[in-house]
């Protein structure tokens, strides 16, 4: 079990870093953006349009992180006004929910990857797949994080 964990964290750790990354790379473009728009009076649009796509890529890469750290909008309120037993009931509904979600947003976002393969970004050239397989993939290394985070609740429960 602690083979699986590990890897659930390195992929959890993977996915943080390639975030953080990525929007350090969309900051840059951005301020690139600004210098060639304001300092030289000629906008480089596609630095914008790829500024935008490693956003995307960063918001859904880092939902791994959030899941894990626990970090997404608890339902709280809901959980304390039950037993302790049942409780846990609640977060092992709220795990399986997730985790539905996450596999509908892999399987159709990967659909949807496949179906856009052909439509082009403007000024970039490259296919609209780069940026549609985001959803997939981000929705994918989120699994490890909402089970490593389920794996801890049932840890500390009484």
């Amino acid at each position: 079990m602690r083979h699986v964990e590990a890897w659930a964290e390195g992929v959890v750790r993977l996915a943080h870093n390639l975030a953080a990354l990525l929007l350090a790379v969309a900051t840059g473009l951005v301020f690139f953006q600004v210098v060639t728009r304001f300092g030289l009076g000629h906008a480089a649009g596609w630095s914008e349009i790829l500024a935008r796509g490693l956003i995307v890529w960063s918001t859904l890469l880092v939902a791994a992180a959030g899941f894990r750290l626990g970090a997404m909008i608890p339902i709280d309120f809901i959980r304390g006004l039950l037993p302790g037993p049942a409780q846990i009931w609640v977060i092992r509904l709220v795990t399986l929910l997730t985790l539905i979600l996450l596999a509908v947003l892999v399987w159709q976002g990967w659909s949807m990857t496949l179906r856009v393969q052909a439509q082009r970004v403007a000024m970039l050239g490259t296919s609209m797949s780069w940026f549609y397989a985001a959803i997939p993939l981000g929705a994918l290394m989120a699994i490890p994080g909402v089970l490593l985070r389920h794996v801890e609740q049932e840890r500390e429960r009484p």
